[in-house]
């Protein structure tokens, strides 16, 4: 009997940690919101809730506005608080000013709905470095959503349960060894001390912060793909997933190829690509790491609580493609 009572206790607790519910729109509709619902989406309460997108900078072309209508429609939906951009944000060659026309046409002027006006926390993309990368850092001083302090940099927030989360977002470029022979790349990477980038991450990854329960790296490149770009990860991954085991980084979040994926190799991490904002290139692979791939234009979104997440992958259309409940647990396997 005390076996049973305790089974069901486990179970019910376990119910609980699990449980979500779908996205409630009516407060916002009573306040007058008209931009449309996700069907399906789904939400935990007390949880920190964001987007991620990535590759999207194309002037609104290639459906780039019809993702933003979406993940507007998501942010809504959840009361997001911030948006990620994994890199490859203006393209073909990135801009080369903070008064570049590419501002406008590829972001302003297609990020305007209202519950895309939060904070963005960029990353840099190769195609980024066509230009003039630090005129995306200098934009920051101009642009009450674009959040871009340095090449790399970190932030903490707080999990409205109790607990922070750490995100790191770093410059992945320099572990490209072929970018230092295009001659469009390399002046800008020339000026970036890879060496010191990664002292860097260590030492902000070790942060003791009693409070801390995720850690979380943003780059451009992936460790893991099943999509275009299969061959060429192995520079990234030699430098990178050392570091993610070592300091049992949670997730990792990037894009650079064209599709949306869920990867989960053995080690603590969790691997999400979010690459689809405009341009697809769908070239799926089988991999043993790869759970989700959907060579599709659209977005993810996360929902963080202190002992599990919530991720759900959307296309241009609302169609929520991939949805998964992972906890800290899990974190350590695959």
């Amino acid at each position: 009997m005390r076996f049973l009572s305790f089974f069901l206790l486990s179970g019910l607790w376990c119910g609980l940690l699990f449980a979500q519910r779908p996205a409630d729109y009516s407060s916002q509709q009573a306040a007058g919101y008209q931009l449309g619902v996700i069907p399906g989406l789904q939400t935990l309460d007390k949880a920190l809730h964001f987007a991620v997108v990535g590759d999207w900078g194309r002037q609104g072309e290639y459906r780039q506005r019809d993702v933003a209508l979406q993940m507007a429609r998501a942010m809504a939906g959840l009361s997001g608080s911030f948006i990620i951009s994994t890199g490859d944000n203006f393209y073909p060659s990135g801009v080369m000013s903070t008064q570049d026309p590419l501002w406008q046409s590829s972001f302003e002027q297609v990020y305007t709905y209202a519950w895309l006006q939060a904070p963005w926390y960029p990353v840099l993309g190769n195609h980024d470095y066509g230009g003039n990368p630090d005129a995306q850092v200098a934009y920051s001083g101009i642009s009450r959503r674009w959040r871009m302090p340095g090449r790399y940099y970190s932030f903490k927030k707080r999990l409205p349960g109790g607990g922070k989360v750490l995100f790191v977002c770093i410059d992945t470029n320099g572990l490209e060894p072929g970018y230092y022979k295009n001659e469009d790349l390399a002046p800008a990477l020339s000026q970036q001390d890879t060496t010191a980038q990664l002292q860097w991450l260590r030492q902000t990854l070790s942060d003791t912060d009693p409070d801390l329960r995720w850690r979380v790296v943003v780059g451009h490149h992936p460790v893991y793909t099943a999509g275009k770009r299969i061959a060429v990860t192995g520079p990234v991954r030699k430098v990178i997933e050392p570091i993610l085991n070592r300091y049992a980084v949670d997730l990792y979040l990037c894009g650079h190829d064209h599709d949306l994926q869920y990867n989960k190799p053995a080690g603590p991490t969790h691997h999400f690509l979010s690459g689809a904002g405009s341009e697809l290139s769908n070239f799926p692979h089988k991999t043993p790491e790869n759970v989700f791939y959907a060579g599709v234009n659209g977005f993810m979104t996360f929902s963080i609580q202190a002992d599990q997440f919530l991720v759900q992958a959307i296309d241009y259309k609302g169609e929520i493609l991939f949805s998964r409940v992972l906890s800290k647990a899990q974190t350590a396997r695959k």
